[in-house]
């Protein structure tokens, strides 16, 4: 794992990013100029010299367009990647968005550059970007190698709860190699088989100390030479912190929190926030201008009520302030108390069903961001009376109100929408991963996540 102002991400992953796009780039330059050859009228020379602005950026177009069609195809989660090798079916339709695209686009670069590719250059160009990727992808455990093995020291509730959020979250980069108490000997009576000795017959590069109890144990010394044999070795809560990128509220202790330097907010951190929050918004706002017109006058002509839909939620340090969105649900929605939203919701209009489902509702929060309540970034809000509830029943749930709630979040497009006090537990880990490490690198991945869920329809309710 990489870490870059405090966040983790895969280092397997920038590796295939990396040699993918150089991948296409080349293949897709080979492929344009072997078929603009190939089609070029018998004894006529191709004047790559004129040709070659056009050539490239045929090939710088393709790049992004390319690895951003793979990317909302979720081909950069390894997992999901290595599935669709035998079908191939993600790739296709990634391959046959950007060759649309891309063609549109070159069709009419002429009337703005003075620019004009080679006749078969397109098709030359989206077929070798094709094979390009599809070296790649062939390929795929040479490029980002295999999974790395972690052998886990513990076999109680707390080790097995770590192989399963590996098994359900590490997308292919990690294996469980073995659950260990090393206080029990082994089958034929032997003595234990010390984890140092262990981890190097199995060939763990991870060794992760997960015991429930840790009276008795003896195995301090042999972690330490682990880790003085090159393996990585960590506390439960440390390798989930930085490889599923989630803190797990069963194995945090208040200390962790207590010492993390991350939490240490500067002045001029949150006055860079601050004002990266009100240019996002500002432009958000500015963009999405045209269309609030047609969302009003939808909502008017579908049922009656007002346009818009004010509600008290917690905001920083436990603060309640009026929360603004898009009406989508009937005047008589809460006529028998507050209750959870749910997935198909009876309670929602025709339009409010439209606009839930492209995140259109949320659109008026851009104002409580712009008045200082909300950042653009951050955990949801959660209205007072059942983040009362769930600070009752969920340890560490006040946490959240350590930043600013948000209108987008790392819990949101990490972990599909809940409407219980198990999902509220689940999107907790997140955010508490947000709160800790929290910086602009990451809220700015976080909005360039939130574009696909957008453009996807994910985690509507």
């Amino acid at each position: 794992m990489l870490r870059v102002f405090h966040h983790y991400f895969s280092s397997r992953k920038l590796t295939l990013f990396i040699i993918e796009g150089a991948a296409i780039a080349l293949a897709c330059l080979l492929g344009a100029v072997g078929c603009a050859r190939m089609l070029a009228p018998a004894n006529t020379h191709l004047p790559l010299a004129q040709s070659m602005p056009a050539l490239l950026l045929l090939g710088g177009t393709f790049v992004p367009t390319f690895q951003f069609s793979l990317y909302l195809m979720d081909l950069y989660d390894l997992r999901v990647a290595a599935e669709d090798r035998g079908r191939g079916a993600r790739l296709l339709k990634a391959a046959g968005v950007t060759t649309a695209f891309v063609g549109v686009l070159m069709l009419v670069a002429p009337a703005v550059l003075p620019i004009r590719l080679p006749p078969g250059a397109l098709l030359g160009g989206a077929v070798g970007a094709l094979v390009g990727t599809l070296l790649v992808r062939s390929s795929l455990r040479a490029v980002v190698g295999g999974p790395s093995r972690v052998l886990i020291v513990g076999d109680g509730l707390k080790a097995h709860a770590v192989a399963k959020s590996i098994e359900q979250g590490g997308e292919d980069s990690f294996q469980v190699v073995a659950l260990v108490d090393p206080r029990v000997p082994r089958a034929d009576g032997s003595p234990p088989e010390p984890v140092d000795v262990l981890a190097e017959r199995l060939g763990a590069g991870f060794v992760v100390q997960a015991a429930d109890d840790m009276r008795g144990a003896n195995w301090m010394d042999a972690l330490l030479r682990c880790r003085l044999a090159g393996r990585r070795v960590y506390e439960a809560s440390g390798f989930c912190e930085r490889v599923l990128r989630r803190i797990p509220v069963a194995h945090l202790r208040t200390s962790d929190f207590v010492f993390a330097d991350e939490l240490t907010v500067s002045r001029s951190r949150g006055w860079t926030k601050r004002v990266f929050d009100i240019l996002v918004a500002s432009a958000l706002l500015l963009c999405a201008a045209p269309f609030l017109l047609l969302v009003v006058l939808a909502i008017k002509l579908d049922s009656k009520g007002p346009i818009f839909y004010r509600q008290e939620r917690v905001g920083l340090n436990g603060k309640t302030y009026w929360l603004w969105k898009f009406r989508s649900m009937r005047t008589d929605a809460e006529k028998d108390g507050a209750v959870w939203a749910r997935t198909n919701d009876d309670r929602v209009t025709r339009v409010g069903r439209f606009i839930r489902k492209t995140r259109m509702d949320e659109i008026p929060q851009v104002f409580n961001v712009l008045m200082g309540d909300m950042s653009f970034v951050g955990p949801r809000p959660e209205r007072p009376v059942f983040v009362e509830q769930l600070k009752q029943q969920i340890p560490f749930y006040g946490l959240r109100e350590a930043v600013k709630p948000g209108l987008t979040g790392w819990a949101q497009i990490r972990y599909p929408y809940g409407a219980s006090v198990e999902d509220a537990r689940n999107k907790l880990e997140f955010d508490l991963y947000y709160v800790k490490n929290g910086s602009l690198f990451l809220d700015m991945g976080i909005i360039f996540h939130t574009v696909r869920h957008v453009l996807l329809a994910r985690g509507a309710r």
